[in-house]
């Protein structure tokens, strides 16, 4: 089973450089993490930044691990005010995966405005990156069904699902039943299935300090800190590639090797 972890922006600071924070994920024995370039300072203004690349390219070879793209979760191809803009970055996402030889590139799928022009915008991306082997995982925020419809609709053996189970379990509102028949629809084009934990909780609306203590929202737990059944989900799956994402510094901090986050995943 491949398991990669994600490094969020914050991870990377004065006291924890981008190769530390690599090799304390290595020692774990995970097999890949996702990065977010434009966190990196790989992007400034839409243009890729060519001389940091080099540098994120020696960490990333350095410690020997593989690695995929993340794209900014601004980037809303619907929107058509701003759309030169955002297709802008996005296109420079794409650089910078071809440049540093990364094979998938993930995104959200924009929540307001024209779907016709996301979808039009994705089939040129997904055709810019399948020159070079790249794949286009486009994840659900919260609904499979509606993720899936632009996926289908972008109709390119590049483009396939990001499936987040923890999204998906709130959009089910903590149904393990409606959890399961939905992550049923994504499995034949989950290209990644991202995992974290909750408690399929939406309401109420409380202040983000709060959230913990009426567990509420998209948490991002370590699994089996929430409600997901995580080994009944896993059984609908073959061999595809699971990506962690926890946010907490804390948490990433403490994160189990390898091996015994399996052993969690399956028993729960």
């Amino acid at each position: 089973m491949e398991i990669g972890v994600s490094i969020y922006p914050h991870f990377v600071n004065k006291d924890k450089s981008l190769p530390s924070v690599l090799a304390d994920v290595k020692i774990k024995k995970y097999d890949f993490v996702q990065i977010f370039p434009h966190a990196l300072g790989l992007i400034k203004n839409g243009e890729v930044v060519e001389r940091k690349l080099r540098p994120v390219e020696a960490a990333l070879k350095g410690v020997g691990i593989n690695y995929i793209v993340r794209m900014p979760l601004s980037v809303n191809l619907r929107d058509h005010i701003y759309y030169s803009r955002h297709f802008k970055v996005a296109k420079a996402v794409v650089d910078v995966a071809i440049k540093l030889g990364a094979k998938i590139i993930v995104m959200q799928s924009g929540k307001t405005g024209r779907l016709d022009l996301e979808i039009e915008a994705i089939q040129q991306l997904a055709d810019m990156a399948g020159k070079f082997g790249i794949k286009i995982a486009l994840e659900n925020t919260f609904s499979v069904k509606d993720t899936l419809y632009v996926v289908d609709n972008v109709d390119r053996e590049n483009v396939g699902f990001a499936l987040d189970v923890a999204h998906a379990f709130l959009s089910a509102q903590g149904d393990e039943n409606k959890l399961l028949e939905d992550v049923k629809l994504g499995t034949e084009k989950t290209i990644i299935l991202m995992i974290h934990d909750n408690f399929g909780k939406l309401t109420p609306q409380v202040e983000p300090e709060d959230a913990l203590a009426y567990g509420v929202g998209d948490l991002h737990l370590l699994p089996g800190e929430g409600k997901i059944p995580f080994g009944k989900v896993l059984k609908l799956f073959g061999d595809v590639p699971l990506l962690l994402k926890v946010k907490d510094p804390d948490k990433f901090a403490k994160l189990p090797d390898k091996q015994t986050l399996i052993e969690i995943l399956t028993s729960i």
